[in-house]
């Protein structure tokens, strides 16, 4: 196995390597129309993010280096365009009167079906390795051969960890919720956990699913902070109740993002915000009108609310769709006390 995964590795680094350096780019641009105000010294701005942001110096759109039509002259030279992001502005008359229209263009690059390269690289090695890790620093690096980044400490591991969502994801979540679970395993919280829910509530593997679904209910703090706590938390529980581990995770899992998205006192809001702005939307402008929006929104994410309820009829025995390897997992669990499958190799 471990031979099969370094050839497959060395292969697509190869190819990666290979594509990147033959296979030309194919550029395409992005138009994206501005919402212009000006400020008292007559300087045209647009809001983004809640901030204003200066126009610099804007062409008109015929003769911007970032026009469809060069566009398609350069990926016929097989060359990339001299600049990636520019301002452009259209003259149209509406009414008798002349208005100018601000665009933002930016430049974009793929390589047709090979950019799918990295991803499948991951695919391939998560199904022969079952190690995500691995997978996707694969992934990792096959993208970083296929763009021409050959020093991966400083051109993608440095570039990207050095950030402030990076720095906020390893203080939150590795080391400060790391720590509270590292607490949680040394003073034995868990086990006392479900001791006591064993001996006030638990009667079967009915009610410890039920304890589950609702602890997921319960810490809707985030997807990531619920999956680890509940799953944490729960788990000696179900384990007590010859739940198949499958079974506990689709649980775990499903109350996570989901309820997270519906009972949105959390930071989903604001993370769901970033997505959906479009520069040139006047009612998106703002942070506050982007989150606004996104609380209209909440009653029509439909996967959250069926997630919620499919794993809650779940944990009552009444899921109308089940498939055969989830039958299998929970018939194996409670007739032989064999939680994970015969060729499972659990990460915790």
């Amino acid at each position: 196995m471990r031979l099969v995964t370094g050839v497959l590795f060395a292969l697509a680094l190869l190819v990666s390597w290979y594509v990147g350096r033959t296979v030309p780019a194919t550029w395409t641009v992005e138009s994206v129309a501005l919402h212009v105000h000006q400020d008292e010294e007559g300087k045209d701005y647009f809001t983004y993010k809640g901030k204003p942001l200066y126009l610099e110096n804007p062409v008109p759109f015929q003769e911007a280096q970032l026009n469809p039509e060069r566009i398609h002259e350069y990926n016929q030279a097989g060359i990339g365009p001299p600049v990636q992001k520019e301002f452009a502005f259209k003259t149209e008359t509406h009414n008798g009167e002349e208005e100018k229209l601000y665009y933002q263009l930016t430049a974009q690059r793929h390589w047709r079906f090979w950019s799918l390269l990295p991803a499948a690289v991951a695919v391939l090695l998560c199904w022969i390795t079952r190690e995500p890790v691995t997978a996707l620093f694969g992934g990792i690096v096959s993208g970083a051969f296929l763009l021409g980044k050959f020093d991966l400490t400083e051109m993608v591991l440095v570039e990207n960890l050095a950030s402030k969502d990076a720095a906020g994801i390893l203080i939150l979540y590795l080391w400060m919720l790391g720590g509270l679970l590292g607490i949680w395993s040394r003073t034995g919280a868990a086990q006392a956990f479900a001791d006591l829910m064993t001996e006030k509530f638990v009667q079967g593997p009915k009610t410890a699913k039920l304890v589950a679904w609702f602890l997921g209910i319960i810490f809707f703090q985030g997807g990531t902070v619920s999956t680890v706590l509940v799953g944490t938390t729960v788990k000696p529980l179900a384990d007590k109740e010859r739940i198949a581990h499958e079974e506990l995770a689709y649980i775990v899992d499903s109350t996570a993002s989901p309820i997270a998205s519906q009972l949105a006192f959390n930071a989903w809001p604001g993370y769901v915000q970033a997505f959906i702005f479009v520069a040139g939307v006047p009612w998106l402008a703002t942070e506050s009108d982007r989150i606004a929006f996104f609380f209209k929104s909440v009653p029509f994410c439909f996967y959250a609310i069926f997630a919620v309820l499919f794993t809650f009829l779940l944990s009552i025995d009444r899921s109308p769709f089940l498939g055969k390897k989830m039958k299998a997992a929970i018939k194996r669990a409670r007739e032989t006390g064999e939680l994970d499958a015969p060729d499972a190799e659990p990460l915790a």
